[in-house]
């Protein structure tokens, strides 16, 4: 099973306010202090002015219905051929027995016939592997097209939902160990998202 894996980027800022002075240490401790005590309340004021939220993204790829699409087109498609392949690969089989039955019942009529014969089992079976070879990379590449439309989706979505939510980030959870249960919008996305997903499939079937 091929599982999609969505990716959002966690960035971290630190801000940094220093002051540097011209008038040497002639301060006082008591305007030093004064001025320590400044710096605290601009940082303080700096903090708080950040909004952060996380999402659990495990759980909106498993609620997330678009997801689950994707996810059962790209199974869909590795059935199908995994189905072609072993079809083929039965023929092949069926052939080679035949030739050995040939080979024990001295049924060619002669050594170049047979030599000839097991050339081209041989050749069908490179080809064979080849084709295999092929049907791998074609479900990774489509595994990582679907990726990248999921990931796009999700992230047009949260900078539309972000222009009035406000967050300075919405981070991945799987990035932190702890974090406060309030800052978890996973249910508000997944049910946004869910929405415009059935409201879009609305319409294209209008």
């Amino acid at each position: 099973m091929f599982n999609i894996v969505l990716l959002v980027a966690v960035g971290v800022l630190f801000v940094l306010y220093a002051n540097i002075t011209k008038e040497g240490v002639s301060g006082s401790d008591e305007t030093t202090g004064a001025k320590e005590r400044e710096d605290s309340n601009m940082v303080a004021v700096t903090t708080s002015s950040i909004k952060i939220a996380y999402i659990n993204v495990d759980t909106l790829l498993a609620d997330y219905k678009l997801a689950k699409e994707l996810e059962n087109k790209l199974l869909d498609k590795q059935k199908r051929l995994e189905a072609d392949l072993n079809r083929k690969n039965m023929e092949l089989q069926k052939q080679a027995a035949d030739f050995q039955r040939k080979v024990q019942t001295n049924s060619f009529l002669s050594l170049e016939s047979a030599k000839a014969q097991e050339q081209e089992l041989y050749e069908k079976q490179q080809k064979l592997l080849q084709l295999r070879d092929q049907m791998t990379q074609e479900i990774l590449q489509e595994q990582q097209n679907l990726n990248n439309q999921l990931l796009d989706s999700v992230i047009n979505f949260l900078k539309e939902f972000n222009k009035t939510a406000g967050y300075t980030y919405i981070l991945n959870s799987n990035a932190f160990l702890i974090g406060d249960t309030a800052s978890d919008i996973t249910t508000t996305v997944v049910n946004a998202l869910n929405a415009r997903y059935e409201k879009a499939k609305s319409v294209i079937k209008k």
